[in-house]
């Protein structure tokens, strides 16, 4: 599980204190040539691609963080290789002992990508138990070698047996990590439920109707899951809507057929429809 004395730091508390001319001060640590020495600068420099000042400031701001929490070691993928380095250099430069460099192969998420929280591919340590042991299982076949490899630190060849068993010992294992035993346990039973199944959750969120005798189901699906109703529209359309467990064929439904009833979007979004 994480650690209970685990602290969590934004570097927004000290990168939004710095002024222009700390900004300025940073940028006379690093030189051009220094820059262009990392391979994707260097090779778009080349090949006579665009390199905006924003990105190359971006090595400097990460290097900044070593110097505000004043890192012994700074841990990351092989792609921040370049930028880790940075740090020791902006350390030295500030009178610090430089940080230690720890790199790890870089782990592929489902879609093949990096992981990357602003593109919503990543599985993140504090999520949900549930949400944890969903993201796991879109894991590709392929990928399993790798992420049991990386992440599990096992040599056991997962595509040896049932693949489909060594991904729910994965997704079993993250969410244990984070969240205990236990969790696992019920994370495994509402995937198998909700996902494998096809049924509706233990707990399912309520949302009241609109007034009206007749109710615009896209709008129903808007407000009870974030999205447009044109995107409503769409899901219905293509049968990934059910109502009471059948898939909604009509946009606008009888308010007293929805009284009390399930309403299921995709595989995993639910909501009651009450009073």
């Amino acid at each position: 599980m994480i650690p209970e004395q685990t602290e969590v730091r934004l570097n927004s508390e000290w990168l939004a204190g710095l002024s222009f001319a700390d900004v300025i001060q940073l940028t006379r640590m690093m030189t051009v040539a220094q820059m262009l020495e990392r391979d994707d600068f260097a090779d778009r420099y080349a090949a006579g691609q665009p390199i905006s000042v924003s990105e190359l400031l971006y090595p400097l701001m990460q290097a900044y963080d070593s110097v505000a929490v004043e890192a012994d070691i700074e841990l990351g993928g092989t792609d921040q290789l370049y930028n880790l380095l940075a740090g020791r250099e902006v350390m030295q430069a500030k009178g610090l002992e430089p940080q230690v460099v720890l790199t790890t192969p870089l782990l592929r998420s489902w879609d093949g990508e990096k992981m990357s929280s602003s593109v919503g591919n990543n599985i993140p340590l504090t999520a949900m138990p549930e949400e944890q042991f969903g993201r796991t299982m879109r894991i590709s076949d392929e990928l399993l070698p790798e992420w049991y490899r990386l992440v599990m630190q096992s040599d056991a060849d997962p595509l040896a047996g049932d693949p489909l068993e060594a991904k729910l010992a994965l997704a079993r294992w993250i969410v244990a990590r984070s969240h205990g035993e236990e969790a696992a346990v019920v994370a495994e039973a509402h995937f198998t439920r909700v996902v494998r199944e096809g049924q509706a959750p233990d707990e399912v969120p309520e949302l009241a109707l609109p007034a009206g005798d007749t109710v615009h189901l896209p709008v129903v699906l808007a407000d009870a899951f974030g999205m447009s109703t044109s995107e409503a529209r769409r899901l219905i359309s293509q049968g990934g809507v059910k109502v009471a467990g059948e898939p909604a064929t009509e946009l606008d439904v009888s308010r007293a057929s929805l009284r009390g009833v399930v309403v299921q979007a995709g595989k995993r979004r639910f909501v009651r429809l009450v009073d």
